[in-house]
């Protein structure tokens, strides 16, 4: 089967049994219209309010030990100023996610370090992105780094039994692709699938680009200087800032990277704290 027919089918097959959901109105609005350097936390705190429960998480946030710097805050845009936007779109997108996807079928999938995956990616995508693809955004590099693998719960939502099995033999041997492993069991990856996904919800060209491509080194299409970004940030955390053994079409700068890799290595410990929360948000 070609990979043309590969994805067919498994478009087919989420969207026959109705399995992709709608995106939210506030969600979308949080995720994508906001996106922008001159946000409005007004804004944001009014659409936020349209979403009680994401209101809480976002006020609850703001107020954790790793935030807190001075007095409790209590009003949505005290906490939006605290934490930052790319934290709430994180936030947004984790309750989200949660809702829709049912991953607890499947234990080999570990949602705390998915959470961890996504948004150290964004983190150092969004620093990568001034020197790598000056095209675009630290925004637009941050959201695509964050939602590079969203394919992945939405097949261990439809297909537990078959992810569940391709995690676990992927946890056994690391060293063994887990795109490989799930497209020989269903002739289609994650990246198929969140390419799909995030068409459905209408996002953004570049950040469907990044989900469908951001595992294939050799992608030429279009945001290709974005993808090989997002791919090579991937990459490079999991070598544990190791850009030695990477095949990607960037020419990193040591001295750059070396810099970078510091920056992040300073947040490692925020952003575990994080990734945790962002777990915990489906209990």
């Amino acid at each position: 089967m070609s990979d043309k027919n590969a994805q067919k089918t498994l478009e087919t097959q989420l969207s026959s049994g109705q399995i992709l959901p709608a995106l939210p109105y506030v969600a979308h609005d949080i995720i994508v219209s906001t996106s922008s350097n001159d946000v409005d936390i007004s804004h944001v705190a009014e659409t936020l309010s349209r979403e009680p429960g994401l209101s809480a998480r976002v006020v609850a946030v703001a107020n954790y030990a790793f935030f807190t710097r001075r007095e409790t805050v209590y009003s949505l845009e005290s906490a939006i100023m605290r934490i930052g936007m790319n934290r709430v779109r994180v936030l947004a997108t984790s309750l989200i996610l949660n809702k829709l996807f049912n991953t607890k079928n499947c234990p080999e999938f570990h949602l705390q370090r998915y959470w961890l995956d996504a948004i150290s990616t964004a983190f150092a995508a969004a620093r990568l992105a001034p020197h790598y693809c000056p095209g675009y955004s630290t925004d637009a590099a941050y959201l695509g780094g964050m939602l590079h693998s969203i394919g992945l719960p939405l097949l261990v939502h439809t297909f537990p039994s078959i992810l569940n099995q391709a995690l676990a033999e992927h946890n056994q041997k690391p060293e063994t692709s887990l795109s490989h492993l799930i497209y020989q069991a269903l002739g289609s990856d994650y990246s198929d699938a969140g390419g799909i996904l995030l068409r459905e919800w209408g996002l953004p060209e570049p950040i469907i680009a990044v989900a469908a491509n951001s595992h294939s080194p050799g992608y030429a299409g279009p945001h290709a200087e974005l993808v090989a970004v997002v791919h090579f940030t991937h990459e490079w955390l999991k070598n544990g800032y190791d850009a030695s053994q990477i095949d990607t079409t960037l020419h990193p700068d040591q001295a750059l990277l070396q810099r970078i890799a510091k920056s992040c290595a300073a947040e490692e410990e925020s952003l575990a704290a994080f990734a945790e929360l962002l777990a915990q948000s489906d209990d």
